[in-house]
């Protein structure tokens, strides 16, 4: 027999119910590799979604904080100002005269009750011990406090995000890979002789490969 003959029909019939045993198998193998691949870009999208939303909370927050700190240093500056003012006016009235004294003595009470007032719109608990107001550790405090409320680190999820991004492609491309083993298996019953067995071969191959580089890539995950 020559290898263009055909083999044996009852060899041939069982090859072909193994072709078609493999078609069937990869065929549910590239189904479920393809669930998959969906699966994970799904949840890459979540995680865009997640990492969008914890930017947006970072860059409100940051706002909110700026805007709160520069308020309470804007009470502190008016504060120092006019405390001052008054201790200034203090020295001038030891020399001047009695009128005059009185004069600057009511402004001086003026600019110590609205130092004073300013006094209760600020924290204190950000004085320096030079007396300075400390406005980076304002921010830092009003960000440890909001992001134990809420996310603001995009970072993770965008990471994320691009892994399962990755994992979809890699897992598509093995969907890519059992659709040209099915391909060899179709074309086994069109061949001749040793090309059967090649292409069986082949496409077994590419299968097997396929199968392995998808359970890697979940075992990974």
């Amino acid at each position: 027999m020559t290898e263009t003959e055909s083999p044996p029909a009852d060899q041939h019939e069982r090859f072909m119910t193994i072709v078609a045993i493999m078609i069937a198998v990869v065929a549910v193998i590239g189904a479920i590799v393809a669930w998959r691949a969906s699966v994970a870009d799904d949840a890459s999208g979540d995680a865009d979604y997640g990492g969008l939303r914890a930017a947006i909370n970072a860059e409100e927050t940051r706002a909110l904080n700026a805007s709160t700190a520069y308020t309470h240093y804007g009470a502190y500056v008016t504060y120092l100002r006019y405390n001052n003012l008054g201790d200034l006016i203090v020295t001038d009235m030891e020399q001047t005269t009695e009128e005059e004294a009185v004069r600057l003595n009511r402004q001086r009470a003026d600019a110590h009750d609205i130092a004073l007032a300013n006094e209760r719109l600020f924290p204190q608990r950000f004085l320096n011990r030079n007396g300075s107001y400390s406005v980076q550790r304002e921010l830092g405090e009003l960000w440890a406090d909001a992001a134990r409320d809420r996310d603001l680190n995009p970072e993770p999820q965008f990471a994320e995000a691009d892994r399962l991004r990755t994992k979809s492609n890699a897992l598509l491309a093995v969907v890519g890979v059992l659709g040209l083993a099915l391909v060899f298996y179709t074309l086994i019953e069109a061949a001749a002789g040793r090309w059967k067995m090649l292409l069986f071969a082949s496409g077994t191959l590419l299968a097997a490969s396929a199968t392995i580089a998808a359970l890697v890539l979940e075992l990974a995950g």
